[in-house]
């Protein structure tokens, strides 16, 4: 299956979608469109070779707080919060779960978040899991779960940036 990604249109968002998370599902036919065109979220499509959207993920700028970082990582920050790509929504709809377009959202999104920082400063990407499930899916990529937020992950750039040169 080829895919592509493309930013959300009036006509993009009127057609079928179930991830099967309703609050989701929302979000896509609702509010992702509203929020783009507000700059409150930054919403792209991933539509397959025949036009069928796949998925979608949802783009934001946000700040992580010191405290919610471990130590060995907080030494080398300054003590104010540090800045962060964030992921705030990615849904895979379900007649296409486990064809491996959640991994390649995710990894569009992660290249995203490089091209990015090269013109503003990033020190991390962070997630929201809506539930454990999703959790164990950005946990197979690497990201890391704030202590405070266990729902709330984060991978640093200079990790995916590292990852990408090898």
């Amino acid at each position: 299956m080829q895919l592509s990604l493309v930013p959300i249109t009036k006509e993009l968002q009127k057609v079928p979608f179930d991830c099967g998370y309703p609050d989701l599902n929302s979000y896509f036919k609702h509010y992702a469109l509203k929020n783009d065109t507000l700059m409150i979220g930054k919403t792209f499509v991933a539509i397959d070779d025949s036009g069928i959207v796949t998925g979608f993920m949802t783009f934001s700028n946000a700040r992580i707080e010191a405290t919610n970082l471990p130590e060995s990582i907080t030494r080398k920050l300054p003590r104010y919060p540090v800045p962060a790509f964030r992921i705030g929504k990615l849904a895979v709809d379900s007649r296409f779960q486990g064809m491996g377009v959640g991994s390649w959202l995710l990894k569009m999104a992660l290249q995203r978040a490089l091209d990015v920082s090269t013109s503003v400063g990033i020190f991390a990407v962070l997630v929201d899991a809506i539930d454990e499930k999703a959790k164990d899916f950005y946990l197979r990529y690497g990201f890391i779960p704030m202590d405070d937020h266990p729902l709330t992950l984060y991978l640093p750039l200079a990790t995916i940036r590292q990852a990408r040169e090898s």
